[in-house]
């Protein structure tokens, strides 16, 4: 944990309170048909915070099991899809002083598990439409109590809400201030073993960043910012937090769809998109095919992947005043650099420095690189996490370095005006559609089916996705070839829909190296030289292209 500066009062959402105590009728969030001022999700939000202060302190057994920070504080895990209650909820936790966990519905059960036998948490907000797996009694003996979000009007959670909101009036004040380093969020992200880590972050950290971002996106209050994507990623839950402390509205979707997105942006008459590439290319072709445009918004912020310059280019042609801004970053890293259309930045790289962030490129020994030459990306900023509380034992992913430095581990270089290029990705992980894919997952899940073994997964790059994720397999006597649609579908129970091969290869034996492993590099190689002959493929918009990784 970074050293405590001054105590202050909920500095994170202090600029939201003021704003709904000042200004409670402007519209603060919208999700289909349910808007709420400001006014109401600041009530909402205090009931939440009032009904957590008053659970029990969490047990002996449970803080036995937690991580050293987490044990005085209350833990809620919220698991669900895009919904107001989620926003209220996560609002409300972080006031109440206590720390949010964010848990992707589309967790497996014994990753769902993992996480709740190692976190403990006091109690659990979920939609057991999206996670069936919340409600097992293997998870019940896990944490302290539960909460539906389902139910109509006999919903236990709106019930508990509305309990604690009769019994805290509106005015009443937050719970006690926080220190600039108490955590208040815990979120995961996989590693290269495909198992989730758990990441944590301190007031400190989201303060600084609003502070960076909303000067860096320009996001004025009264402004609408539309986030395309599910809160449980952080890129849109950062962007509806965002939203609040700029005392802007924040518009959400249900899910995400093209034709829905272009048509709740010019209703609403958003400013500002956030998305994933692959969103912003969805949405590109919708607004083509309709010969429609969206004139009024003035900013893109992308981020999870490269843009495109082709799609930057489409997007500058169907929002003529929008300036387009992709960053690059990681969950543990917050914002590293920012590109924006009207800068001149190289269309390859992903832009310079984003505010309040200094970068090198380092060598082998830790030594400092100079401009062109290539190593590993560190940054130094007030805006990262406190690093892991699950997970990371193996030093992949995120390492805090002496004199405040971090990194991921990404490869990259540095031009002589400060522009960043991004060579590799830690672990080789695919980054498809903005969602992490880690090829060793893929691969034992690809293994772990009847008559099929060995695989060899890596990354080819698309136009649409960023990359595709693309499979070997080895087909003998043993081991007739499977079709690419089967494959997939013997695998959907097994991985999440973004992790499924797009592209197909069989090979008749594979090259072995000294240590009798696969030589991932001569297959590579082999596919290269066309040895292996046409892929499979699932769109036709995937070009073939030959494998990077």
């Amino acid at each position: 944990m970074r050293a405590s500066g001054n105590t202050r009062h909920h500095a994170m959402f202090q600029a939201f309170v003021e704003r709904a105590r000042a200004r409670p009728a402007d519209e603060a969030l919208v999700l289909g048909q349910v808007r709420l001022d400001y006014g109401r999700l600041l009530s909402r939000g205090l009931s939440v915070a009032g009904a957590i202060a008053g659970l029990p302190r969490p047990s002996p057994s449970a803080m036995a099991r937690r991580p050293r920070p987490l044990r005085p504080l209350r833990l809620v895990a919220l698991v669900a899809g895009n919904r107001i209650e989620f926003v209220e909820a996560f609002l409300g936790t972080v006031m109440a002083g206590a720390v949010v966990l964010v848990v992707d519905p589309k967790l497996t059960t014994a990753q769902g598990l993992k996480l709740f036998e190692r976190l403990a948490p006091d109690l659990v907000i979920h939609d057991p439409a999206v996670a069936g797996w919340v409600s097992s009694p293997e998870a019940g003996l896990l944490a302290g109590g539960f909460l539906a979000l389902t139910g109509g009007m006999g919903c236990p959670y709106r019930l508990w809400r509305d309990r604690a909101m009769g019994e805290q009036p509106a005015t009443a004040d937050l719970p006690a201030a926080v220190a600039p380093d108490q955590p208040f969020l815990i979120a995961t992200t996989s590693g290269t073993s495909s198992e989730p880590k758990a990441f944590i972050r301190d007031h400190q950290s989201w303060a600084e960043s609003f502070r960076n971002s909303i000067a860096e996106f320009a996001i004025a209050s009264g402004e609408t910012v539309l986030a395309m994507g599910p809160l449980v990623h952080g890129l849109s839950l950062y962007a509806t937090m965002e939203a609040l402390a700029a005392g802007a509205t924040a518009v959400l979707l249900d899910r995400f769809d093209a034709t829905r997105a272009a048509a709740v942006a010019a209703a609403e008459r958003a400013d500002l998109l956030v998305g994933v590439p692959t969103m912003f290319e969805a949405l590109g072709r919708g607004l083509d095919q309709a010969r429609a445009r969206l004139p009024g918004v003035r900013a893109v912020v992308s981020a999870g992947a490269k843009l495109p310059p082709a799609l930057a280019r489409s997007l500058g042609a169907a929002l003529p005043r929008a300036e387009i801004h992709e960053y690059y970053g990681a969950s543990e890293l917050s914002f590293v650099t920012l590109a924006r259309s009207g800068r001149g930045d190289p269309a390859e790289s992903v832009g310079r420095a984003f505010r309040g962030v200094e970068l090198r490129i380092t060598g082998p020994a830790g030594e400092a690189l100079p401009a062109g030459e290539v190593g590993r990306i560190d940054i130094r900023s007030r805006m990262v996490s406190a690093g892991y509380v699950m997970g990371g034992e193996d030093g992949s992913g995120f390492v805090a370095l002496e004199d405040g430095w971090s990194t991921v581990g990404d490869l990259g270089r540095l031009d002589a005006d400060g522009h960043l290029y991004i060579l590799g990705r830690a672990g080789g992980m695919i980054i498809t559609g903005g969602l992490n894919v880690y090829p060793g997952e893929v691969e034992a899940a690809i293994a772990a089916l009847p008559g099929l073994g060995e695989a060899l997964v890596f990354g080819v790059p698309d136009p649409y996705w960023g990359e595709a994720v693309a499979a070997v397999l080895r087909a003998g006597p043993e081991t007739p070839p499977v079709d690419l649609i089967e494959l997939r579908s013997r695998l959907a129970g097994r991985l999440a829909r973004h992790k499924l091969p797009r592209m197909l290869w069989h090979v008749p034996d594979w090259p072995l190296g000294t240590s009798g492993k696969i030589a991932r590099g001569r297959v590579r190689a082999a596919i290269a030289a066309g040895e292996a002959g046409p892929p499979q493929l699932l769109d036709e918009g995937v070009a073939g292209a030959l494998p990077t990784r």
